[in-house]
């Protein structure tokens, strides 16, 4: 009986650590602004590292560009994630931008969090969003021209920091985005599957950014 028993609770235990699949809807989105030349972002890099093991949560990294200046050169670093960035602090009224910036949900911003901070601020779904793939295409249904395709790369990379201020380190960041696309409404999209990377399709409010909707693929 025992063995069954703890049979029973493995399986549970493994279900609940599932990725999401095709068109799965997340319970919250966790957007991670980051820079491998800022010392302080390890730490938050860690903590949004381990909400992935919460199938329900979206964890996004993005690597900005602004500190490259002090010695090392992002290697994810991407002038559009930095854009993205800027975009959300004009919504938020703040003047600069920081790292590490975690966002939730598009509506709320800190350098830190907890993981009851996350739990107790659910996206809220308005509507209905779809991404899945056929013939090695995505196909994205109910997007809006305030919806962005994300691609990143699921579970984490590494980085060995030889110069600035992480130097010596080994850095280690989860879900790392590589692209982020913008869509429209009316434009088919064009875009082919590319093996062991992931989507997401977030839906924005086109004057708070605050994401009303997302839907995950996860190969």
């Amino acid at each position: 009986m025992t063995y069954f028993k703890t049979l029973a609770s493995a399986l549970i235990l493994s279900t609940l650590s599932l990725p999401a699949f095709a068109g799965e809807t997340p319970g919250a989105v966790v957007e991670l602004f980051t820079s491998q030349g800022c010392s302080s972002c390890p730490p938050a890099n860690t903590f949004v590292g381990g909400l992935t093991e919460d199938a329900d949560k979206l964890v996004l990294t993005y690597g900005v560009t602004y500190w490259d200046y002090l010695g090392w050169k992002d290697t994810f670093g991407d002038t559009r994630f930095t854009d993205r960035q800027r975009e959300y602090g004009q919504a938020f009224g703040i003047g600069n931008v920081y790292t590490p910036q975690i966002i939730l949900n598009g509506s709320a911003h800190s350098p830190r969090y907890k993981a009851s901070d996350v739990n107790t601020m659910p996206l809220q779904a308005v509507g209905n969003v779809d991404i899945n793939v056929k013939d090695g295409q995505l196909i994205v249904t109910g997007a809006t021209d305030q919806s962005v395709l994300v691609t990143y790369l699921p579970g984490w990379q590494s980085v060995d920091v030889s110069k600035g201020e992480n130097h010596g380190r080994t850095l280690r960041l989860a879900n790392v985005v590589t692209d982020v696309k913008p869509l429209s409404a009316d434009v088919p999209l064009d875009v082919s599957a590319k093996d062991g990377v992931a989507y997401a399709v977030l839906v924005h409010d086109p004057k708070t950014k605050k994401i009303t909707n997302a839907a995950v693929y996860t190969p």
